[in-house]
């Protein structure tokens, strides 16, 4: 089985946002290099498929290409699609409603408008094909829809299916990823991010990453901690970052259970604030009151159909109800509340009563910090 390298598939995943304005034929007279889908002595004959994103505005753009692969995978096709661009394509990345996705489970609606409005294309591509394996290639946005077209080769039967993502965002709730991770193999998913890249870190809890329970792929270690939206860029920032690399290179192992209660038993010491690191940690302990109150499955499970407000008070309401089930657990959400401010910059009060309503507006700072600095990531991207 051919899998593409780290280079290969970052120069698919730039290559694509030409296609936005431009046919193939198009792009191939006025590009600059010889090999502008990086798809040449792989991938040989290949179509470019249209979309429409955005919230409210909804133009008709390119979104991907499909091609059938050559030389060492032949019999197999390759999907990528483009990410953000343009103001109406973040908007969908923060339409952070729930729809059913390819397979029925629950995922960013955002990101399910537009990959149904490009669905009839990709139906019409595979007609009548046999594929052995389908390659989904995307950053950013993109990432998000090569998921979804991975839920959807999958789900049908299809092919196999292997995924290379850059700078992606979480796409669905849990029972999504896991679905999506047992039906294409976590050896198959290629997740890359960067810690100071803040997209990846959108949607916040409890939306999570595919491949589920697994670690992904990491470049710009041991630079700047500090969330930066130029680490978003694929051009500046992934594409040289991988050459000459692979996908063993990029594996980075994330903290274990007895590190992440070291780092809970000291507040939080030794990681930057605000950082995407600290972030992270954030968010595992979230996850680790949550579950220690016997929450975490039952809560992520009741999210289904509900929108982005609801997401918010419901988490709000499950913190709230954790903290009642123990002293212990008490303490840890009055800990977390201060994790959170200090990753804000911010005191917290000393007369401050944890109620629901509370929760609700510490949460809606954390994430709309962590949203805005997305949003000028997902503006200048290029």
């Amino acid at each position: 089985m051919a899998i593409l390298t780290p280079p290969q598939a970052a120069k698919i995943a730039a290559g694509v946002y030409d296609l936005r304005t431009k046919s193939i034929d198009d792009l191939m007279l006025a590009a600059a290099e010889l090999n502008p889908l990086g798809i040449e002595g792989i991938f040989g004959s290949s179509s470019r498929f249209t979309g429409t994103s955005g919230a409210f505005i909804r133009p008709l753009t390119g979104f991907g290409f499909i091609a059938t692969g050559v030389g060492p995978f032949a019999g197999d096709m390759l999907i990528a699609t483009r990410g953000t661009v343009k103001a109406t394509d973040w908007l969908t990345d923060f339409n952070v409603s729930l729809q059913r996705g390819p397979s029925g489970e629950r995922v960013h609606a955002g990101f399910n408008e537009t990959w149904k409005s490009f669905e009839p294309a990709l139906r019409e591509a595979l007609k009548g094909r046999n594929p052995t394996r389908i390659h989904c290639v995307g950053h950013s946005l993109g990432g998000g829809l090569a998921f979804l077209n991975a839920d959807f080769i999958t789900a049908n039967r299809i092919a196999a299916v292997n995924v290379y993502t850059f700078g992606a965002p979480r796409t669905g709730l849990s029972a999504f990823a896991q679905q999506l991770t047992d039906r294409v193999g976590k050896e198959n998913f290629h997740r890359v991010s960067h810690p100071c890249d803040p997209v990846p870190m959108i949607p916040l809890w409890p939306f999570f990453h595919v491949a589920l329970g697994e670690d992904g792929l990491e470049i710009g270690r041991g630079r700047s901690l500090a969330i930066n939206p130029l680490a978003h860029f694929m051009k500046d920032s992934y594409l040289p970052a991988v050459l000459g690399k692979s996908w063993s290179d990029l594996v980075v192992k994330k903290p274990d259970e007895r590190t992440v209660q070291t780092w809970i038993d000291s507040g939080g010491l030794g990681a930057t604030l605000g950082s995407g690191k600290y972030l992270e940690l954030i968010g595992i302990v979230m996850m680790k009151l949550l579950r220690d109150a016997g929450m975490l499955v039952k809560g992520t499970l009741g999210l289904a159909g509900i929108g982005a407000v609801t997401l918010l008070d419901t988490l709000a309401t499950m913190l709230w109800q954790a903290g009642q089930v123990s002293a212990e657990i008490g303490r840890g959400v009055t800990m977390l509340i201060g994790m959170i401010f200090k990753f804000l910059g911010r005191t917290v009060g000393t007369a401050v009563q944890l109620t629901a309503a509370f929760l609700r507006w510490v949460l809606d700072l954390l994430f709309t910090a962590v949203r805005n600095v997305a949003a000028r990531a997902l503006a200048l991207v290029r």
